[in-house]
C-alpha cells in the first residue's frame, strides 16, 4: 500500500506472478504512478498486470490510472457499477476538459481510460467477481463487497447538480457526493485466509457499510486477518461490525493519511481504531500536525490561518504471507505504526 499525505495506491500479487493494482497515487521523484514505478523496480512484466480497479473518483485515489491503463493493456479495467450510466459518462465528459478545462483531475483520469479503452471496461458491484483463479493448489478470488445495488439510484440522482445543462457551460467546482456510496469495498479469499480492501465507503444504512454488513452473502465470506482501513481511518468510514463479521480479532490493520481540508485520521480516529487492533501501520504521518514546540507553533499561528507540512511524506506499507505462515509487514519511507 503507497501513500503521502494525499494519495492512495494498493498493489496485490495474488501469486504466480499475477497482479492486481486497486487506485493510483505518484510517486513523488518520478512523479509516476506508484504501483508502477513498483512494479518495474521488481521486475514484473506487464502481461502480469491482470486487473486495474479503480474504487471510486476522487482525485487522491486515481491520479496516474489512465497512465497504468496504458502501461498494462492487457488488464481488464474494472470500475464501480455506478458508472455504468449514461448520467455519470456525461458526468466525466464534462469535467474531462472536453467541455471545460480546470477541473477535476480524477474525473478527467476515468473519462481518458473510457476513451482509450474505447467503454471497454468492467462494471462491478456487491457479489462481482474481479480476479477467480487457481494459483498453486489454492483458489484465488477477489470479489466486490460494494457498491450495494440500492446505491446506484441515488448516486444518479446526486449526479443531477454536476451535470451542466447547455453544451459549453464551465464547471467549477469538484464532484464529491456525500457519504461515499459508489466506491468499491473488495473481499480477496485465498484459500486460508482473506484481505479485506475497504476503499473509501462510507456509513450509510441504506447505501454504505451498514448495508454490506447486513448483507448475508457478505456475512458469509470468509474473515480475514488484513484489513485496508475504509476512508483514511474515518469515523465515516468505520462500523463496529465491520470488525466482528468480516475480520479475525486483533487483524492487521493498514491505511493512507488525508492532509487537505479535513486531516485524517483525527486523534479520536487513532483511539478508535486502536481499540479494534494493536498491529496498525500508516502510510505516511502526514496528517499529525507539524513537530514543532508549543512556543514555535504559536508564534507561527499568530501569522498564518493554516499551517501544514511542506513535505506530506511518502510511504508504503508492505504485508507478505506466504500459505500456511503469518503475516510479515514492513514499512518504507514515512510509512509507520499508527
Amino acid at each position: 500500500m503507497f501513500g503521502p499525505g494525499f494519495g492512495e495506491a494498493i498493489a496485490v500479487h495474488f501469486g504466480d506472478g499475477a497482479w492486481m493494482l486497486v487506485d493510483s497515487c505518484l510517486e513523488p521523484w518520478t512523479k509516476q504512478p506508484a504501483a508502477k514505478h513498483y512494479l518495474d523496480a521488481i521486475g514484473v512484466l506487464p502481461e502480469n498486470v491482470k486487473v486495474i480497479l479503480a474504487s471510486h473518483w476522487h482525485d487522491d485515489h486515481v491520479r496516474g490510472i489512465s497512465t497504468l491503463a496504458r502501461a498494462f493493456p492487457a488488464a481488464e479495467f474494472h470500475l464501480s457499477d455506478c458508472f455504468n450510466r449514461d448520467e455519470a459518462v456525461a458526468l466525466l465528459a464534462a469535467h474531462s476538459g472536453t467541455v471545460a478545462t480546470s477541473l477535476s483531475r480524477g474525473t478527467n483520469e476515468l473519462y481518458t481510460v473510457l476513451n482509450d479503452r474505447n467503454g471497454a471496461v468492467y462494471y462491478v458491484g456487491m457479489r462481482s467477481d474481479v480476479f477467480d483463479q487457481a494459483i498453486g493448489s489454492q483458489r484465488v478470488r477477489a470479489t466486490a463487497l460494494s457498491p450495494v445495488p440500492a446505491a446506484y439510484q441515488q448516486f444518479v440522482a446526486g449526479l443531477a447538480q454536476f451535470v451542466p445543462r447547455s453544451g459549453g457551460e464551465p464547471i467549477k467546482n469538484v464532484v464529491s457526493l456525500k457519504p461515499n456510496m459508489e466506491a468499491v469495498a473488495i473481499h480477496i479469499d485465498f484459500g486460508d485466509d482473506a484481505v479485506v480492501l475497504g476503499s473509501d465507503l462510507e456509513d450509510h444504512a441504506s447505501f454504505g457499510w451498514t448495508a454490506v454488513v447486513g448483507d448475508q452473502w457478505v456475512r458469509n465470506r470468509k474473515k480475514a486477518s488484513a484489513i485496508k482501513i475504509a476512508h483514511h481511518g474515518s469515523k465515516t468510514g468505520d462500523h463496529p461490525l465491520v470488525w466482528t463479521t468480516l475480520l479475525h480479532h486483533a487483524p492487521i490493520g493498514a491505511m493512507t493519511p488525508y492532509n487537505k481540508g479535513s486531516k485524517l485520521p483525527t486523534d479520536q480516529d487513532i483511539t478508535r481504531i486502536k481499540g479494534q487492533t494493536s498491529k496498525a501501520y500508516i502510510s505516511s504521518g502526514s496528517s499529525r500536525r507539524a513537530k514543532l514546540g508549543a512556543t514555535e507553533l504559536k508564534r507561527l499561528s499568530d501569522i498564518a490561518t493554516n499551517i501544514v507540512p511542506v513535505n506530506s511524506g511518502f510511504g508504503c506499507v508492505r504485508l507478505r504471507r506466504s500459505v500456511g505462515a503469518d503475516w510479515t509487514v514492513e514499512c518504507f519511507g514515512a510509512a509507520q505504526p499508527l
